[in-house]
């Protein structure tokens, strides 16, 4: 297995607050059975799944304040290497309702704290001087108040650059700025662009309704720009799409305890099966266990055991389009 870094840009972390209640009820008083709290946003989350995997992983973004450093703190936790740029402003909480009844969550997402020009500059110098040929650049999540909305794409930008296989998942116009520059420029190296259905309806302003229309809408996006697609559907697995490959991809079913952040250690998965060299197929096995084993978890995390057990319950098929 080649050496690598997994590199994880998530410009808006956050603290999240795991509040279980027994059954939601929406306008009442809702009784807390349980909390827990634990460094999150989407790139904690990918984080936390690479590192169970054993990757080496590295943290770029945003923190300040209190809030902040709880996000430092969970990494040395964790062992993934601290390269936030610290900023003025406090970082975000996130709280999220599960139900413990139907495994089903609330999240109510901040905006997160203004950042400046300068602390956007700080960022992209700290991940061009880490960067190194055979890494995997992750850029993900949203964007606080004050990002430039190419932020993904220059970080992309930048990954290919320096011979890193680079991956973005975002969504709105972060995510159309990814596909507009990969239009204009059909870069070379490894791009992959990983939304979910929903979010590449929203680029695309049409409905995707089912797999097979999906399917098509991103050969026709692999067509005009050369970047590799792979969509997730939820519990309808993923497709994946680029000159070599067509595939699709089934999710392992669990008893769902929180599918909060299942698509993130979905991302885990892949990015480092693409950083140790996995072929499609194989990567896709592994992102769809982890993400699968995510939702059976009450914290977004992974038992690295379940992953290896739901490994062998994936299918991958070639022609996405006729899963």
């Amino acid at each position: 297995m080649p050496a690598f870094t997994l590199h994880v840009v998530c410009p808006n972390p956050a603290v999240d607050r795991l509040q279980v209640v027994e059954r939601f009820r929406p306008f009442e008083v809702n009784r807390v059975a349980e909390v827990r709290s634990l460094p999150g946003g989407k790139g904690l989350i990918v984080c936390r799944g690479a590192r169970r995997l054993g990757a080496t992983v590295t943290a770029h973004g945003f923190v300040g304040g209190a809030t902040g450093q709880v996000i430092r703190d969970g990494c040395g936790d964790l062992g993934v290497h601290d390269r936030h740029v610290g900023i003025a402003g406090e970082t975000r909480v996130t709280p999220v309702v599960i139900d413990r009844a139907t495994g089903r969550s609330t999240v109510l997402n901040e905006r997160g704290p203004e950042v400046t020009a300068a602390d956007q500059d700080r960022l992209l110098a700290g991940l061009a001087e880490t960067v190194t040929p055979g890494d995997v650049v992750v850029a993900t999540g949203s964007l606080p108040p004050g990002s430039a909305a190419d932020l993904h794409a220059r970080v992309a930008r930048l990954a290919l650059d320096r011979g890193a296989t680079a991956i973005v998942d975002a969504h709105g116009e972060p995510l159309a700025r990814v596909v507009e520059d990969a239009r204009a420029t059909r870069p070379a190296g490894r791009l992959v662009v990983k939304p979910n259905a929903e979010e590449l309806s929203g680029v695309l302003g049409r409905p995707l309704p089912d797999r097979a229309a999906t399917t098509a809408a991103v050969r026709d996006l692999h067509a005009a720009t050369g970047v590799t697609f792979v969509v997730t559907l939820g519990v309808d697995g993923a497709v994946w799409v680029d000159s070599g490959d067509d595939l699709a991809v089934d999710t392992p079913r669990v008893e769902t305890v929180n599918a909060t952040g299942s698509g993130d250690s979905f991302l885990a998965g892949l990015a480092v099966a693409l950083g140790r060299g996995d072929d499609p197929a194989s990567a896709l096995v592994l992102a769809a266990a982890m993400g699968a084993a995510n939702a059976a978890s009450l914290e977004p995390d992974v038992d690295p055991a379940l992953v290896e057990r739901l490994r062998h319950e994936v299918t991958v098929t070639q022609g996405a389009a006729e899963g």
